[in-house]
């Protein structure tokens, strides 16, 4: 009961939140256009949220790009709105960003710090990162009580730029065309330790063959050799085969199994086709891996007679009208460009319905003419709802004369985007539904970008200046975004992906994947057609603000927090009130904070707003009487959303572009590479090398064993535990092998040494451990560790060997040896790895460290400078900048040396919800 008044009062609180939106409609609008029937009392606003989904936010990520090689970095600007106005959003401050890899594994994570609805972050590649497409995925926690309709989802390419060596557990892959059933085999066979060198015994397999999914597990049939046998039906398109080891390593890939499929789908104006009345039929087609294909061809009847003809644009879209369709018969599509021998050409339409209505919308001059029709209600009177995300705006009654109603709406009394026209028989019975696009370009900022000069040479200072506008040319102070990137090379691909306006008016309102969202926003010749058609094909039966309630389970995260309960000293499930806690964070603001424990034992701190990858926190409990009591400190983990991934991206081939551009960026890296060594001498991988601070326990260690020539952090052990690891070793096992050698004894136990043929001995900060000692040591918690050292072929060996070994004899004893040197954070050898009584670490996630984009500066050009060679494909890119109260933004860069012309690139959004766009091509020619 308490969660169910909760979850009412937070959706009361976001609905007043969200009700100015209310101020932009007039209270009443008079019916303007022709109508037949008469509408009753105009058109009275109805101005309710009647969606749950109306609360969530929406997010946008501008990228740089969409197809990067390992050396380049992945630059976004992060945007969080309110979903019903586009306002930023006041709700979430934290935003999480999640790179993922074709074998759907999280390789890394960012928490980015949103401020007024706005951040920034990147992605730093590099040659660790796998060929592939990868998946960019944001959410807020709020936003996840919406399922994942409202998670931003991006997928890019990336190429490696050295020589690559392709990894591939899965080979052989062999189709057998069966006659029983129309069935096919699929033969494979895998070699899992190409990914996990210790993974032994069965293989686990996830088969996914067009949308449905199954789990096989495979025994092994030779050496390191498994087999696969499995029936696919013979009318499968694409297979997906994941190969998951015992140790957790993924590989995906996925194999087309029809080149030649060609999937044409109908979808009738309002959900069906009506018998006896003119039906709009918007039409898609797809290829074998989900992209459209242009067609063309004709609808035909019972009798085979041509009754309509269809063309579809170059996405493989558009809508046909037929007339006169008879429930009595079955129509069909012929497609005309396919000639191919046995390849089918006949597609059905849907089923006739014999009683049924549709709501018809389009588009006259300033207005949207609506007809309502229906074959079986002659006189009746009906409503029209129009609403936009999830937001009623206007509720028409109206009569039908003989079967139909037609009005029309002047287009500005709608907002921009989405909106849905709902036929009712009364207010809460929907009967046909259509989603119509109302473009209403006035209604954006108003963006002006002038470049100083109308040419530019290579390296040369170019100056921008940007104003921003409403409607009424009256000054907006918004938030800016520019990036200015070589139109040749990515251009193209930068007309038809994502922007500011697509995204906002169009993508995050439809679900599934719209295939070059840029492209309604840049085709001006026939955009209304192309806008149309794609609602037609993908709007009208998976639209978003359709569920009227829902339930609040995820809270609005305003900050980072570390949150948990106290349970009891012996009995973890027992929780505690009332418990005294002190919690201490030493990151870059050392903070010391005191509660108690409510009722239920749970407590909740606000960390600063600290920036890196981890902070280190101490909870300290004690009773109520102050005393250290060793309570059980319980943090709560946020686990990430389940991975969604579209695998049969991974089989896109890339175009001509795509290709040119990848190659010179190999080429381009090669030439800065060549300049480096010539200059700087021999170009080295990054390295990273830390400080080690010199302690006593280390001083100690070196004096007498030698210095470490590989040292192992504890953050990065840490950071690398699974749930299912069982302590120190298991962690170096899985992470860490090309380090350390891990190896299983005496029924289980693991013992770790160098990968040398030597006795490997290990002490724990300065103390040897002895011989009946070493069971304890694989089970050190990676909390506790601060490093992990390797010193090959250490000094004074055989001295450590006779201290821990008993019953040494010192003449048989090996004088050549490795130590191991284990350094904790208690500094008490293998019996002080225990934390203090009541104490309880752990490291938390931090906001991601804000990176400042780099660019040369060329200010006072000298001869030599033009040795070095700049090949910047992104020549700028400044996420943050910020319009004045007059509207008014400047910004400045260098040239590089690639000549022809730049594409420069304006996004705004203003506190209010209107966004903007705007492009301005610069010429720059060879320096003389």
């Amino acid at each position: 009961m308490r969660l169910k008044i909760y979850s009412i009062a937070v959706l009361l609180f976001y609905m007043n939140v969200f009700s100015g939106m209310a101020q932009n409609i007039p209270p009443k609008v008079p019916v303007k256009g022709p109508v037949q029937g008469g509408l009753s009392g105009g058109i009275p606003v109805a101005n309710s949220l009647y969606s749950y989904a109306s609360l969530a936010e929406k997010i946008y990520l501008q990228l740089d790009s969409k197809v990067y090689t390992t050396d380049k970095t992945i630059w976004f600007k992060a945007i969080v709105t309110n979903a019903i106005d586009h306002a930023p959003t006041k709700v979430s401050a934290v935003l999480h960003v999640d790179l993922i890899d074709p074998n759907e594994q999280i390789v890394e994570k960012k928490l980015i710090r949103i401020e007024n609805g706005i951040g920034d972050g990147f992605f730093q590649l590099s040659q660790n990162y796998t060929e592939g497409h990868y998946l960019i995925r944001a959410y807020t926690e709020w936003n996840r009580n919406f399922d994942s309709d409202f998670f931003f989802k991006e997928y890019i390419q990336v190429y490696a730029t050295a020589t690559h060596v392709e990894v591939n557990p899965i080979q052989n892959i062999t189709l057998i065309e069966g006659q029983k059933n129309n069935e096919h085999r699929i033969k494979a066979t895998f070699d899992p330790l190409t990914i996990d060198s210790l993974h032994s015994k069965d293989l686990t397999l996830f088969i996914s063959v067009d949308e449905k999914k199954d789990t096989v597990s495979i025994k092994r049939s030779g050496k390191n050799s498994y087999l696969l046998d499995y029936a696919v039906p013979g009318n499968s398109h694409f297979l997906t085969l994941q190969v998951h080891t015992k140790n957790n390593f993924t590989y995906s890939r996925t194999i087309i199994l029809d080149k030649d499929y060609l999937d044409l789908q109908f979808f009738p104006e309002s959900g069906e086709l009506v018998h006896g009345v003119p039906n709009l039929v918007g039409f898609k087609a797809l290829d074998s891996i989900g992209k459209g294909k242009p067609v063309e061809g004709e609808i035909l009847n019972g009798k085979g007679e041509a009754i309509a003809s269809f063309k579809s644009n170059q996405l493989g879209m558009g809508s046909v009208m037929v007339f006169n369709v008879d429930s009595t018969e079955k129509y069909v599509a012929r497609v005309l460009s396919r000639s191919q021998e046995g390849v089918q050409n006949t597609y059905p339409l849907p089923a006739i319905t014999s009683r049924g209505n549709v709501l018809s919308v389009k588009k006259i001059g300033d207005k949207i003419h609506l007809k309502a029709s229906s074959n079986y209600l002659v006189r009746d009177s009906i409503f029209v709802r129009a609403s936009c995300r999830g937001k009623a705006y206007f509720d028409i009654k109206g009569r039908l004369q003989e079967g139909n109603l037609e009005f029309s709406l002047q287009a500005n009394m709608l907002p921009e985007g989405i909106i849905a026209f709902t036929m009712m028989t009364t207010p809460m019975n929907p009967v046909a539904e259509r989603l119509y696009f109302n473009e209403r370009p006035e209604g954006r900022i108003q963006i002006s970008l002038a470049a100083d000069k109308k040419s530019y040479t290579q390296r040369e200072l170019t100056k921008l200046s940007i104003e921003t506008k409403d409607k009424e040319g009256r000054p907006i102070d918004a938030s800016l975004s520019v990036m200015v990137l070589n139109k040749i090379e990515l251009g193209r691909t930068q007309d038809t992906h994502e922007n500011i306006l697509s995204y906002f008016l169009l993508s995050s309102d439809l679900r599934g994947q719209i295939e070059d969202p840029g492209f309604y926003f840049t085709n001006e010749g026939s955009r209304y057609r192309d806008l149309d058609a794609l609602l037609l094909t993908q709007g009208w039966r998976k639209y978003k603000y359709t569920r009227p309630e829902g339930r609040i389970l995820f809270q609005a995260e305003n900050n980072l927090t570390v949150s948990g309960y106290v349970g009891g000293a012996f009995s973890q499930n027992k929780e505690k009130a009332g418990i005294g806690l002190t919690m201490m964070t030493f990151g870059e603001k050392h903070s010391f904070q005191t509660q108690t424990t409510d009722s239920l034992g749970r407590f909740s701190f606000i960390i600063n707003e600290e920036y890196g990858k981890n902070l280190e926190v101490l909870i300290q409990s004690t009773n109520k009487s102050g005393k250290q009591r060793g309570y059980t400190i319980n943090l709560d983990t946020k686990e990430s959303p389940g991975i969604s991934f579209d695998h049969i991206r991974t089989v896109e081939k890339p175009d001509s572009i795509v290709r040119a551009y990848v190659s010179k960026s190999i080429a381009n890296k090669k030439t800065e590479d060549a300049y480096i060594r010539s200059t700087e001498g021999i170009v080295l991988e990054e390295v990273v090398v830390k400080a080690r601070l010199m302690t006593p326990e280390r001083k100690l260690v070196e004096e007498r064993y030698g210095t470490p020539k590989v040292v192992i952090e504890g953050d990065d052990i840490r950071k690398r535990e699974q749930k299912w690891s069982y302590g120190l070793y298991s962690v170096l096992m899985f992470n860490f092998p090309d380090k350390v050698k891990v190896t299983t004894y005496g029924g289980g136990m693991l013992y770790a040494s160098l990968h040398n043929s030597e006795v490997t001995l290990v002490v724990i900060d300065g103390i040897p451990v002895m011989g009946y000692n070493y069971q304890s040591i694989p089970g050190i918690p990676p909390s506790e560790v601060k490093s992990f050292e390797l010193i090959p072929f250490a000094k004074n060996f055989r001295d450590l060997y006779c201290e821990v070994v008993e019953r040494c004899n010192p003449l048989t004893a090996p004088t050549v040896g490795n130590v191991i040197a284990i350094y904790t954070h208690a500094g008490k050898g293998i019996f002080g790895v225990k934390p203090p009584v009541g104490l309880g670490k752990s490291s938390v996630p931090v906001f991601s460290t804000p990176r400042e984009f780099y660019a040369p500066k060329y200010e006072q050009l000298k001869t030599a400078d033009w040795l070095k060679p700049d090949l910047r494909t992104l020549v700028h890119w400044e996420p943050k900048l910020k319009a004045d109260s007059m509207g008014k933004a400047s910004a400045s860069f260098y040239n590089a040396d690639n000549t022809g012309t730049m594409q420069v690139l304006v996004e705004a959004i203003s506190s209010n919800g209107e966004i903007g766009y705007k492009e301005l091509n610069l010429n720059i020619r060879k320096r003389e």
